[in-house]
């Protein structure tokens, strides 16, 4: 398998790389670096489930499976040696091949074992050199970072993606909702502040084709389909005939003739991934929506950047930068916002989502977390860590002069997006406690600060 090209590794997690590089440097084999990595994957399965669904028996059966995880240590020990930190080597071409590989083993270059010295007993050192050496690899990595304003040279501090909600009756159809999206996206570059904008010919042309090749492959999928199934039906019918028995042929699961091949849902997420391409685009770092993907997951980790579906004012996917990075190489200053000052601000700014009209906080409003860390991390251009953080210090006292307090409550008022997580909090006796909306009240209030 080839380990040439710059674009981004479909890696979900950067830890992966920490976890391989130590395999390799301590001389393991492919398969100890598949169970590393999958060993990583279910420490951070098991400390982001907290609402039950963890199953260490589907772990177990990955653990025992040996094709479970290849394609995720393929494309870390790819990583690995386009960063140089392992030397180039043969890998397996697919899972079924992995079996072939099992005990070799790969060499580490000079600047891999000092990496791995260094992520050892330097996390956080560790992490800000693997920064520059990304840097270095994929120019994609560095662009994503000045777009969203992490970089000396970022001419804007966010990138907007503007989107629209699915407020249209079910039975509306596609062409309907495109033409309102186009209209839509194309307004709101008309009224700038996203990061980028593009004529309107230009955002119709790569709204519209984006979607349309979408749905037109889609189209051939289903239609594929169809014909396979026609044809199983046909063979099972001669062989039932042949047989001269009333034997009942089992065919398998059918498409329905009246099921569309795109549903709604998937049509508005095709227009989503045709808006992201587009605003990439047109501020001068193309990519893909998986790479998007991925590099708002890593910058997240890493402390430079952030994102949200749900800030305050029209709906759009924000992205902007949480710190700055100056240089590259091994050659870097960081400056992330964070610690105490950061912490107090954000949890000054909590009282304007409650304050009434005239002044007041409405002490009956709880709203959920996800909703008000989006609105307060946005509004500061901090990271959801640091929002967290500062609700953690207010629960143990460390601002006493707040002129408020934050009430939390684990009851569930809204289902959770997918890309926002819940409020979790060390209790004093160390067990996690996990909260999902929250209120503030006036200093005279006497309620608890938590309630079960």
């Amino acid at each position: 398998m080839s380990v040439g090209g710059a674009g981004i590794p479909r890696l979900q997690e950067l830890t992966y790389i920490e976890s391989a590089a130590l395999a390799v440097a301590g001389g393991e084999p492919f398969e100890r670096i598949r169970l590393a990595i999958l060993d990583r994957a279910e420490e951070l399965a098991r400390g982001t489930q907290h609402d039950g669904s963890f199953d260490p028996a589907k772990w177990h059966r990955r653990r025992t499976d040996p094709m479970s995880y290849v394609h995720n240590t393929v494309d870390v020990l790819k990583e690995l040696m386009r960063l140089g930190w392992v030397e180039r080597h043969v890998l397996p071409s697919s899972p079924r091949s992995a079996y072939a590989h099992a005990d070799v083993t790969y060499e580490a270059t000079p600047s891999g074992l000092a990496w791995a010295e260094l992520v050892r007993h330097d996390r956080l050192g560790g992490y800000n050199a693997l920064v520059g050496a990304l840097l270095n690899a994929h120019p994609q990595f560095e662009g994503y970072l000045r777009l969203v304003g992490a970089r000396p040279d970022s001419t804007t501090g966010h990138l907007t993606v503007p989107l629209l909600r699915n407020d249209g009756p079910s039975g509306s159809s596609h062409e309907r909702y495109l033409t309102a999206f186009v209209s839509h996206v194309t307004d709101a570059s008309r009224a700038g502040d996203l990061g980028w904008s593009a004529p309107p010919d230009v955002i119709e042309e790569s709204l519209r084709g984006y979607v349309t090749r979408a749905v037109q492959r889609a189209e051939a999928r289903a239609e594929q389909l169809r014909a396979e199934q026609l044809r199983a039906k046909e063979r099972h019918a001669k062989q039932r005939s042949a047989a001269g028995a009333g034997v009942r042929a089992r065919v398998g699961a059918e498409t329905r003739p009246d099921e569309p091949p795109v549903s709604r849902k998937r049509f508005i997420t095709l227009c989503e991934e045709a808006a992201v391409r587009l605003s990439f685009a047109s501020a001068g770092c193309p990519m893909d929506y998986i790479s998007h993907e991925l590099l708002r997951r890593w910058t997240r980790f890493l402390g430079l950047a952030n994102f949200s579906y749900y800030a305050p004012g029209p709906t759009a996917l924000r992205l902007w930068a949480t710190g700055r990075v100056d240089g590259s190489g091994d050659r870097l200053d960081f400056q992330r916002r964070v610690g105490r000052e950061v912490r107090a601000a954000a949890l000054q700014a909590l009282p304007q989502i409650w304050s009434t009209p005239d002044g007041h906080l409405d002490d009956a409003s709880y709203h959920p977390v996800w909703r008000i860390r989006a609105a307060v991390c946005w509004k500061l251009r901090i990271s959801d860590d640091e929002f967290d953080a500062a609700i953690d210090a207010a629960y143990r006292g460390e601002f006493p002069d707040l002129g408020f307090r934050v009430h939390l409550d684990e009851a569930i008022q809204l289902r959770a997006p997918g890309s926002v997580r819940p409020l979790v909090l060390r209790h004093s006796t160390g067990h996690h406690r996990v909260f999902h909306v929250m209120s503030l009240f006036g200093a005279h209030n006497n309620e608890e600060a938590l309630t079960s």
